[in-house]
């Protein structure tokens, strides 16, 4: 029977991906961001957050943020997996794409393109697929269909109603946040996976106490999966950004390291999506339900502000074993 080994939350995206000398082009970019009012964030910040933008600060943070990436990697090595399991959300919605609230990824294999030796263009958002795509070298990183199928069936059999996809449109490469991990987090390793999605977008975003649910509902149905596989959970993104509000990442930390599930199941549907990162809390959600009762060992938080409107990123890396 397969077996939970371990779980582990990250963080993803430009603050870890882009040095602290580029984090002034990304607060540019916060300016110019159509999915929040950079105005009205810059008149409601707190004050002393100069202080914060600080180029020695910025430095010391985003080396400690890739020491916790290294601390997570280790644990990754150590525990000898033969699956992980990715939950994260899709970030590029296409127009014509359905967008579930909940869905898996179920193929043998994933076109991907590496990331994490490129500069992050901050300005990408705002291009069409096809000019984010050109000189892009398409790989494969490969998956697991059969316990894709297996969760597929079985949670929809606990009333979950899973959507399925099998296959990207042409020329499309599957979503950074699902890849995060393979570049990041082992990349001398090639382990098969599984992408589970959780749409971080209103209307269709399920409530804090649902995500934890299907995370329990996730681990019972990992247990009866009848390979004898060591299996890993990954919750790719979050804390809070790309507004960050470190009253809500360090209520969500301390009820991962306590195990509390009645406050991460209530958790402000408002709080959660201040920020139009800060859904991905719900990533977090999802694993902790699965690996309760055990409670997450935090590595590291690291608040990494890049405007003195507040906007940045709640770095965050923790595990649960």
């Amino acid at each position: 029977m397969a077996q939970i080994i371990i779980g582990i939350g990250s963080s993803h995206g430009p603050s870890l991906q882009t040095p602290p000398e580029g984090w002034a082009r990304l607060a540019d970019s916060d300016t110019r961001d159509p999915r929040f009012d950079y105005q009205e964030l810059l008149q409601a910040a707190p004050l002393g957050l100069e202080q914060e933008i600080a180029i020695e600060v910025q430095r010391r943070r985003y080396a400690s943020a890739h020491v916790a990436i290294a601390e997570l990697t280790k644990k990754i090595i150590e525990a000898q997996l033969d699956v992980v399991i990715v939950v994260s959300n899709p970030h590029r919605i296409r127009p014509a794409d359905h967008h579930p609230v909940f869905g898996v990824f179920r193929a043998d294999s994933f076109p991907v393109t590496k990331r994490s030796n490129e500069p992050f263009d901050p300005d990408a958002r705002f291009l069409s697929e096809a000019e984010r795509g050109r000189a892009r070298e398409i790989s494969e990183t490969p998956g697991c269909a059969e316990l894709a199928n297996h969760l597929i069936e079985t949670l929809i059999s606990d009333g979950f109603d899973m959507a399925c996809t099998d296959q990207l449109p042409e020329g499309a490469v599957l979503d950074d946040a699902f890849v995060f991990p393979h570049d990041w987090l082992f990349p001398e390793l090639t382990i098969p996976m599984v992408p589970i999605l959780l749409s971080r977008d209103l209307p269709n975003q399920a409530t804090p106490k649902r995500c934890y649910e299907l995370g329990t509902a996730l681990r019972k149905k990992i247990e009866a999966w009848t390979e004898d596989d060591r299996i890993g959970l990954i919750a790719s993104g979050g804390l809070s950004h790309q507004v960050i509000d470190e009253d809500l990442d360090k209520t969500v930390i301390k009820a991962l390291k306590n195990n509390d599930a009645d406050v991460l199941c209530n958790l402000p549907r408002d709080a959660l999506n201040r920020g139009p990162g800060t859904p991905e809390i719900l990533n977090w959600i999802a694993v902790a339900g699965a690996m309760a009762p055990s409670a997450m060992t935090l590595v590291d938080y690291l608040p990494c502000y890049r405007s003195v409107a507040g906007t940045g990123h709640g770095l965050t890396f923790g595990y649960w074993m």
